[in-house]
């Protein structure tokens, strides 16, 4: 009988011997310093909205980083989030900045053409800069943006300040266009990402462990009254994408 379990860990060997964390991360668009032009894509189905929707805790194991995707954005349980909530009920501030740490980070994904070269590619974003898309769908003077025949294309302004990416100038080019030509928008069709399929939830039980690893450094102490996290939603997601799965 053949050991899946034993070939998954196999082939997540061989994939990352073989450079296989460098070929998924070449699907994403990389946001340049300064301004970028994407043209976001509508879904491959009419029922399917053009974008994919998660929450993802980072964590730290064994000196890298790993991420989760939060089953609770699919309305399941989420040990680690339960594990976030009782670190805050605590007055110990060390556990305050292990639930800052592991805290579930909204990300949505939605297939673009990066205007640098032509090519389909995964635009994953943080809320705030995804709120900005989702301004255009209703604002009067824009309207669907994915539209390929009347759509705009959409200008992504990157700007650090501090320690974090701020993506506030962005917004959708004035003039409205075709994405491009019947040929060239048929191809582009054809080669959409599987965004819904970024989104695997691990086990109930795998996050059960990560949790009681996480537990072992976590002191508990009188409840208290929990407050904000500093970190940015839109932090720079992407440089933190190795060594790790989708």
């Amino acid at each position: 009988m053949v050991n899946m379990d034993e070939l998954r860990k196999k082939h997540k060997e061989i994939n990352k011997a073989s450079g296989g964390t460098s070929d998924f991360l070449a699907k994403f668009f990389m946001m340049d310093e300064g301004t970028s032009v994407v043209r976001i894509l509508p879904g491959g189905d009419p029922e399917e909205q053009f974008y994919a929707e998660t929450a993802i805790h980072r964590i730290e194991e064994n000196g890298s980083w790993k991420n989760y995707h939060c089953p609770r954005v699919k309305g399941g349980d989420c040990p680690i989030c339960d594990f976030y909530f009782r670190l805050w009920k605590t007055d110990s501030e060390a556990n305050h900045n292990l639930a800052r740490s592991i805290k579930a980070r909204k990300r949505y994904y939605a297939n673009v053409v990066d205007r640098r070269d032509g090519k389909v590619k995964i635009l994953s974003v943080g809320m705030k800069l995804f709120g900005k898309i989702l301004d255009c769908f209703f604002d009067e003077d824009y309207g669907d943006i994915t539209d390929t025949e009347k759509g705009w294309d959409f200008k992504v302004v990157k700007d650090t300040i501090g320690q974090f990416p701020n993506y506030d100038k962005s917004s959708p080019k004035p003039k409205q266009t075709a994405a491009g030509t019947d040929s060239e928008i048929a191809t582009w069709m054809d080669e959409l990402h599987d965004i819904h399929g970024l989104v695997q939830l691990p086990t109930y039980d795998d996050m059960k462990k990560v949790v009681m690893n996480l537990a072992g450094d976590a002191p508990t102490t009188k409840d208290s009254t929990p407050s904000e996290s500093n970190n940015s939603e839109d932090e720079d997601y992407l440089s933190h994408l190795k060594n790790i799965d989708s």
